[in-house]
């Protein structure tokens, strides 16, 4: 009879079913592998897991070629490159130019005063900054106050700055044969002065002194008056600073209807005077007149801020001292300003 080819397939199958030997404990053997795979399944799941994230892994890594294109060029994926991260934070030179707020002194009656002017920056880091307002204080006819007046020759100029930790090195040009105005100690007290005040609006804060350099080299006095073969410090404010100035309004500045009146000086049990002169429609009158306690009496530098609200109009404010030998008025410093 002839087999079909299903029956010789289940034939050779039979005998190979046949020739196989069942052990006596084959089946306990079988049943304990069951049981001992029941007992580690999580362990089989989480190896499992494992394996499935190898293969997820490999699956994002590879990336195969791509089939020829059509000009039998290879049309493979681009490849991204790792981003690199910057080793240090950008250069501050890089940045645009700024316009920044900073202290600049003047001399008024052979003492120094204070104002705060705009100045661009090409960069805004710490030596454009100190060089920004000692290029500014050493200027002719940059003071808001036309009573206020840079000791400095007309020929100066800041050719850099630089910090040496906390001594800032003012390197100038040109310095004159001496100061325009005052004597030589107190123009060198007016950049220095500059110098500290703008260094409080940078990192460093506070300084220890500026070395005073020309064209680059050290000089041993300058003007042959002035001892700079070393840093030159602040001397105490009580030496060098006026008794009283107003700080704001400063001179020309419009201000709302209600503003601050800002003061500082140093005088005896800190007792200053405040007047304001003027009013709307041109009228002259006097329309503030008060005494102002201040934080600090001489020798320190005392401040105030008084609150006023007053109507549109054109006003002076005056700031001054009364002298305690014959009762007459002392350091008188004046703004005109605007309210608005």
């Amino acid at each position: 009879m002839k087999m079909s080819p299903e029956d010789r397939l289940r034939a050779a199958l039979q005998a190979q079913v046949d020739t196989v030997e069942v052990a006596p404990d084959a089946l306990p053997r079988i049943r304990g592998r069951i049981e001992q795979r029941r007992r580690g399944g999580w362990v089989v799941l989480a190896a499992a897991a494992a394996v499935a994230a190898v293969i997820a892994l490999a699956v994002v890594v590879f990336v195969p070629e791509r089939v020829p294109g059509p000009d039998g060029t290879q049309d493979r994926l681009p490849a991204v490159p790792a981003p690199t991260l910057p080793s240090q934070p950008p250069s501050p030179t890089a940045q645009q130019p700024v316009t920044v707020l900073l202290p600049v002194y003047y001399a008024r009656n052979d003492r120094l005063v204070r104002e705060f002017h705009e100045l661009p920056l090409p960069a805004d880091d710490d030596a454009h900054r100190v060089a920004a307002a000692v290029g500014e204080a050493l200027r002719a006819g940059t003071a808001a106050d036309p009573d206020y007046l840079s000791l400095w020759p007309d020929s100066v100029t800041v050719r850099g700055v630089a910090f040496d930790g906390k001594v800032v090195v003012v390197d100038l040009a040109d310095v004159g044969a001496g100061p325009r105005s005052g004597t030589p100690a107190l123009a060198v007290q007016q950049l220095v002065s500059t110098v500290a005040a703008a260094a409080s609006y940078t990192s460093v804060k506070r300084i220890d002194g500026v070395r005073i350099t020309v064209d680059g080299s050290a000089v041993a006095k300058l003007w042959g008056a002035v001892d700079t073969s070393r840093p030159v410090k602040q001397l105490p404010p009580s030496e060098i600073y006026a008794p009283v100035w107003v700080i704001d309004p400063q001179q020309g500045q419009v201000v709302g209807k209600s503003f601050t009146v800002h003061l500082s000086g140093i005088v005896s049990e800190g007792t200053v005077h405040l007047r304001i002169r003027g009013g709307a429609g041109g009228v002259e009158q006097v329309v503030v007149d008060q005494p102002v306690q201040l934080t600090a009496g001489a020798p320190a530098v005392g401040e105030a801020r008084v609150p006023l609200t007053l109507p549109t109009g054109r006003y002076t404010i005056e700031a001054y001292y009364v002298s305690m030998a014959d009762g007459s008025v002392q350091g008188v410093d004046d703004h005109e300003f605007t309210v608005g």
